[in-house]
Parts: C-alpha cells; sequence; structure tokens
C-alpha cells in the first residue's frame, strides 16, 4: 500500500464490535483512520486495542446534535481530508421494550430511531459535503436483514424500522450526490458475532435454527467479514456501485 492509494476514512462508532474490526482491517491495510467513539476506550482499560478490545477512539457522540460536524471537522483536520465515511453506531433497544409493533414501547421506539437511523441522517448531511470536497469518495453504513425481512424469533419493530429506514435513506442519498462522484452503500448484516448479537447467539432455540436463518455453513458472521464487505465498499474495486444493500448474512435473506 502506497501513500498515493492510502484512504482516508472516518470510521464512527470505532469502539463497537464491527467498527473496530473496520478500523483494525484499514489500518493493516495502510489506510489512514480517523476513529470516533461515544467512548475513546473501556472504563479502566488501556489506550488502544489489546485485551480490552477495540481501538482508542476520539470522545465524539454522533447520535447528539453537532456531533456528527464535530467528527467530520476532526477526522478532516486529522487526515487532511476524506475518501471514506463509516457509520457502524448501533443498538438493539431490547432492553428499552422493543419488540412487535403492539408491545414496542415509546422509549425504545424514540432511542432506536434516534441512535441507529438519525445519527446516520446527521453523519451523511455533514459527510457527504467532506467528500465532495475531496473530490469524490464513499459513505458506507451498516444495515441488517431485518431491515428487509421479518422473522418471528426476532419482532423488533423499533429496530427494524430503523434499518429498513437506513437503506432508503441511503439510496436518497446515493442518488443525491452520484454526479459528484460519491458513492453511498449500505452492508445488510445478518447475525454477527458482537456483544449486541450475544443474547440472540446465546439463545438454545436461535442456535438451533442457525443452519435455516443463515445456510452458508451454519453459523453467524464475523464482524471481520462485515469489514471486509466495507473495505471493499470503500475501494475503487467498488467504483460502479452505489445505492446498493449487499448482504453479508450466510444467505439469511435467500430464505
Amino acid at each position: 500500500m502506497t501513500a498515493a492509494t492510502a484512504l482516508r476514512v472516518l470510521v464512527a462508532g470505532a469502539r463497537g464490535g464491527i467498527g473496530s474490526a473496520c478500523v483494525a482491517l484499514l489500518e493493516r491495510g495502510g489506510h489512514l483512520v480517523a476513529a470516533v467513539d461515544r467512548e475513546p476506550r473501556p472504563a479502566g482499560g488501556p489506550p488502544g486495542g489489546g485485551p480490552a478490545g477495540g481501538p482508542e477512539a476520539r470522545a465524539v457522540d454522533i447520535t447528539l446534535p453537532g456531533g456528527a460536524e464535530e467528527a467530520v471537522e476532526l477526522a478532516e483536520a486529522a487526515l487532511g481530508g476524506l475518501d471514506g465515511i463509516v457509520h457502524t453506531v448501533g443498538m438493539s433497544g431490547r432492553r428499552l421494550g422493543d419488540g412487535p409493533v403492539t408491545r414496542c414501547s415509546d422509549a425504545a421506539w424514540a432511542e432506536v430511531v434516534r441512535v441507529n437511523l438519525e445519527s446516520a441522517f446527521r453523519l451523511m448531511r455533514a459527510g457527504l459535503p467532506a467528500l465532495e470536497r475531496a473530490g469524490g469518495g464513499s459513505f458506507v453504513t451498516i444495515g441488517s436483514v431485518l431491515g428487509q425481512s421479518a422473522d418471528p424469533d426476532f419482532m423488533t419493530a423499533a429496530y427494524a424500522a430503523s434499518k429498513g429506514g437506513l437503506a432508503s435513506l441511503t439510496r436518497v442519498a446515493a442518488m443525491e450526490v452520484a454526479a459528484k462522484g460519491v458513492r453511498v452503500n449500505l452492508v445488510a448484516a445478518g447475525l454477527v458475532y458482537t456483544p449486541m448479537a450475544s443474547r440472540a447467539l446465546q439463545d438454545e432455540h436461535v442456535a438451533g435454527r442457525m443452519p435455516e436463518l443463515q445456510p452458508l455453513g451454519g453459523r453467524a458472521v464475523t464482524a471481520d467479514e462485515v469489514a471486509a464487505a466495507v473495505a471493499w465498499l470503500l475501494s475503487p474495486a467498488s467504483g460502479r456501485t452505489t445505492g446498493s444493500a449487499l448482504p453479508v448474512d450466510g444467505g439469511w435473506l435467500l430464505r
């Protein structure tokens, strides 16, 4: 990897399972990464990665007003511009009462939509002009198969709606900036081995359904596999791809 081909990338939600995998893969590839997260590192943990898990990140909460603008400004200043932006911020909302439509709480609906969808909108609003200023680039969001399908064991109205909305927002943004050389894509992830999905993955009933839910190998997706798709969407190799929802789901959407 040479300086000429290195990408300058902002990763938001960099301390999450998928976010930290994206940072690690991009840095191994020689790219320059500005990592931001609500938490700069685990409480009491050492800086950087290692046993505590995940990269060190600047403490910026893009779910709050002004946070997305701050993140983009910091990244542009640190890297001298931006060629790519990755939005990995997300939450499940189950602890707040997310569930079937008739039982989803107001609190869960508001918070899940705020974190999963509104933060992506704000980062796009702040970040797409930065990619335009650099002469073009790629914006990647992390969606979910639950934004495109329903399953009786995963009846989470707020989460599904937020991820479905994210897919629609991705298409609208892609159309808006295509003529300016900026691409916007989404990775539609299946069940991923991350702390957020740990409760579902530890459920014996769900574990028994894995050959059906993710028929390619009958296992969940790894964060590294999602990160590899993100890296491809950031790279010139995907230069004719925009407005897409790329499944990394072990075959979930084939059912």
